[in-house]
This record gives C-alpha cells, sequence and structure tokens, in this order.
C-alpha cells in the first residue's frame, strides 16, 4: 500500500526539522523562570493581566496603555487561565509560535534549497541573534513573524482560506503587524503579475477578497477604539505618545542610519556583505528563485521603512525580524547557486555562522545604546535584578528612594507575575540619594553618566557575562559639620 503524501512529506521533514524544534524545546525551558523584558513588560504582562483580571469584560485596556488590539493580551490571560499565571506558562505558551516558525522556514527552505543546504539554510535562520534572543522571551513579535511567514508560504502554495486567516490575526496583532498587511498584499501582486505576466481585474478582485475580513476587523477595531478613546494610533497621554511625533529632517536621515544599523548588527553584516557580492556576480543570469527570494525580502523592508523612518519612536532590532529570516534564506540560497567549489562554499558558510554566533558578544561602549532585548547576552540581567532587589531589602533601603531607568521601572508584580507591586521612580539624580544603574539601561544621558563617576559612589556591584547592575549612593561632604550632598 503506498504512503499517503503526507506522511511521506512529513517523514522527509522529521530529521530537518527535528534539531530546531529540539533547540527551541531547550531554550524555552532554559528560560522559563526569566521575567517579562523590554517591550514585553507592557505589551504582554500589562495588557495580559489586564484582561486576566477583567475575565475579558472589555476589549479596551486603561487610556495610559491603549495604542494596541488585543489579541496577544487575550491569548496569554486565556493561557493564564486555562493553566496558571506563572512565568512558565508564559514562555510556553509562545511555543506553538515558535514550532510553527520552524514549520514555516522549512517550507521556504525547501522550496528555495535543496539537498543538505535545506537544513544548513534554516540554521543560518536560528542562528541569528534576535530571532534567537526574542524566541527566548515572551515576545509579541514571535507571533507576528509566524502569522507573516505563514502568510508568504499560502501565497505561495495556493492556500487562500489560510491566507485569510493569518491576515485576519495580523489585523488583531500589533500596528506592525497592521502595515505589514500591506507587504503581504504588494509581495502578491507582484508575484502574480511576475508569475503570469498580467494582471485582470476579476484576478484583481479575487485577489482583494481574501483581504476582506482582515480589513473588516481592522476598520471595526480603529472605530471601537475611537469611539472609546477619541483617538486612533497614539495619544500624548499613552506609554510610548512622547515616541509617536513626526522627526524633523536631520531626525528622518538618523531614522534612515539607524534602520541601516539594525539590519547590519550583530553579525548580520556579513550576511548582507555575502549577499550583496554573490548577486553581484550573478546578477546578469538571476534564477527565477532568486529573484522570488529577492522579492519577498525587500517588499516587506521597503513598506515598513516607508512607515517608520516618519516617527520618533525608537526603531527596535525585532521590528526586522521577517528580513533576517528572508536575509538567511537569501544568503544560503546564493551560496548554493553561486559558490560551485565545495571548499570555498563551506568556507563561507564557517564565517557567516562564526559572524552570527559573534553577535551575542557585540558589546558597544557605555554611552552606545544597546539592543538589549536583540541578543542573548540580556540574559543575566534576570538572576541579576533578583540579587539587587534581594540586597535592598536586606540593607531596608526602601524602593522609593532609589531612582532607576527602564526596564526596571515596572513592579515585580509585572515583570515576575508575583505579589510584589514595589516600584522604582524614574531616576533623579539631583534629588535621589540612592541610583539603580544597570548597562542594560539605555536612558541614562551622557552627562548623568558622567555625574555618577564624579559624585557618586558604588554602594554594591553584581554582574555576570556582559551585565552588571549598580546601586550608587551620593557622595556627602561635610562643611563645618553640616551634611552635604554633591
Amino acid at each position: 500500500m503506498p504512503t499517503p503524501p503526507a506522511a511521506s512529506s512529513l517523514r522527509t521533514a522529521l530529521p530537518v526539522v527535528a534539531p530546531f524544534v529540539a533547540l527551541l524545546l531547550g531554550l524555552t525551558w532554559y528560560v522559563q523562570r526569566n521575567g517579562f523584558f523590554w517591550d514585553s513588560i507592557l505589551l504582554a504582562s500589562k495588557y495580559g493581566q489586564w484582561y486576566y483580571q477583567t475575565s475579558f469584560s472589555t476589549l479596551f485596556v486603561p487610556q495610559e496603555m491603549a495604542g494596541y488590539p488585543p489579541l496577544f493580551g487575550m491569548y496569554l490571560a486565556a493561557g493564564w487561565h486555562l493553566f496558571g499565571k506563572t512565568l512558565p506558562v508564559s514562555h510556553f505558551l509562545m511555543l506553538p509560535f515558535l514550532l510553527g516558525i520552524v514549520w514555516q522556514v522549512y517550507l521556504l527552505a525547501k522550496r528555495y534549497l535543496s539537498g543538505t543546504w535545506v537544513f544548513l539554510g534554516i540554521l543560518i535562520v536560528f542562528l541569528d541573534p534576535t530571532l534567537l534572543a526574542q524566541s527566548a522571551q515572551v515576545a509579541p513579535d514571535i507571533l507576528l513573524l509566524f502569522l507573516y511567514l505563514t502568510c508568504l508560504n499560502a501565497i505561495l502554495h495556493h492556500r487562500p482560506w489560510l491566507l485569510g486567516i493569518a491576515l485576519a490575526l495580523m489585523a488583531l496583532h500589533t500596528p506592525r503587524s497592521q502595515i505589514l498587511i500591506i507587504a503581504v498584499f504588494l509581495t502578491q501582486l507582484l508575484w502574480h503579475v511576475r508569475e503570469y505576466r498580467q494582471l485582470s481585474k476579476p484576478m484583481l478582485g479575487k485577489m482583494l477578497l481574501r483581504y476582506l475580513p482582515a480589513g473588516l476587523l481592522l476598520l471595526g477595531w480603529l472605530g471601537l477604539h475611537y469611539r472609546h478613546f477619541g483617538w486612533i494610533g497614539f495619544s500624548r497621554s499613552s506609554d510610548w505618545g512622547t515616541y509617536s511625533t513626526l522627526v524633523t529632517t536631520p531626525q528622518f536621515f538618523r531614522n534612515l542610519g539607524l534602520i541601516a544599523w539594525r539590519l547590519l548588527d550583530f553579525g548580520r553584516v556579513a550576511l548582507w556583505l555575502t549577499g550583496g557580492v554573490l548577486l553581484g556576480l550573478s546578477a546578469r543570469s538571476l534564477p527565477k528563485a532568486t529573484k522570488e527570494l529577492l522579492l519577498l525580502l525587500t517588499v516587506p523592508l521597503i513598506t515598513l521603512s516607508a512607515v517608520l523612518v516618519w516617527f520618533t519612536n525608537p526603531i527596535g532590532h525585532r521590528y526586522w525580524l521577517v528580513e533576517f529570516v528572508l536575509l538567511g534564506l537569501l544568503t544560503a540560497h546564493l551560496l548554493q547557486v553561486t559558490v560551485k567549489r565545495k571548499e570555498a562554499r563551506a568556507g563561507i558558510y564557517a564565517l557567516l555562522l562564526v559572524s552570527l554566533v559573534s553577535g551575542h558578544f557585540w558589546l558597544y561602549p557605555q554611552r552606545v545604546a544597546k539592543g538589549w532585548d536583540a541578543t542573548l547576552a540580556h540574559l543575566p540581567y534576570f538572576e541579576l535584578r533578583q540579587q539587587m532587589l534581594t540586597y535592598l531589602d536586606q540593607q531596608q533601603i526602601p524602593r522609593e528612594e532609589v531612582g532607576s531607568d527602564f526596564p526596571n521601572l515596572a513592579a515585580p508584580s509585572d515583570t515576575d507575575l508575583n505579589k510584589d507591586h514595589r516600584t522604582f521612580p524614574a531616576k533623579n539624580l539631583a534629588a535621589q540619594s540612592y541610583i539603580l544603574y544597570s548597562n542594560v539601561f539605555n536612558g541614562f544621558t551622557n552627562e548623568e553618566l558622567e555625574d555618577l563617576q564624579e559624585k557618586w559612589v558604588v554602594l554594591h556591584e553584581v554582574r555576570a557575562g556582559q551585565v552588571y547592575m549598580r546601586l550608587y549612593q551620593k557622595k556627602v561632604s561635610t562643611y563645618q559639620g553640616v551634611p552635604i550632598s554633591f
């Protein structure tokens, strides 16, 4: 009796995807006690806890948190209701999307690579520092990546219903996922024109029909949001309102530079250089598959850049996860089809792997902000923070007397899902006697860092790996017996 095609396909895929499934299972197990970090404190923990505590009685979070659709927060809240509101549950709730990403990347790799290069291409993808770092967090960008890759494979494999479902979920996920719906549409439109050399009105109408549910959901959400809050997009009173204003001309060019930096950062410069050189060598006779991959890569890159470059919102590494995945596949594809000598291919490939692994160890000077949520270098932070909190309690130093900075301003009840609601006030070196600083905090100005070095003493320090935390106390002198703080 012949083996069913689906069973045969799964049997072929299993040896390839199993190591990456094991990698993500192991990573999730390793980080299961790590707290919420960076923007996930707001977008995952605070949103999820709001829906959990209100038992889904309202779509809308408080005004100061508002701006994001409810999908991810409601997903976490539902998981907590079913399995318990704990950090391990939160991390394991990400596994369906992580394993889904493995499968979606496998489908793309199988289309554009052959033989052992299917595995080698996937390995390049999952060694990306930012993808690994986000996989170690309860991060909404992991769901976004899964949905976007699902859309690409639905287009390439002619599965319109799957495309419609993924688009509908993107409409309710994040503002960037909503923007990337446009990228999906443009990708499908350009792919169709390139494949069939024409685009009739009936075909365009049929294509648009798959976007109708997502469009209606998006318009419905925006309408309800406006009716409830009186604004859409952002508000000055929201937690990120100050970052959502239009840029000046110098800021516009700064944003362009930041986008380039984010794309090249943490070892990816080697992939861009390799891909660029190999494209240049074969530019006159690019295979069809290469042109397809270039299309898949450039459309979301241009679409997202064309929106983000106009706003003062900080541009994070995690915004480009889709591009990092497609860049890895494109580079592996170009190595396979362009470099004929096996020894040269192996040497270049090894250098690419070394470059990506090195990304976790890239350390910038203290005064240069680093994307700590974008490499695994941040992992020691959680244990060090707990050690410092324990020290403060042992020394009976009240939290309200200790200034600190993002992401350390949230209460442990938000970062660790416990019952400790104490918070640190935002740093004010002129008024506070203690400052809790870490090189993970990007919000200290150069002047404040100089002030800490000159007018404060380190009362306690803990460090591990590239991360350290210091508790500073303001220096005190006396003049005619009267204490004077510098």
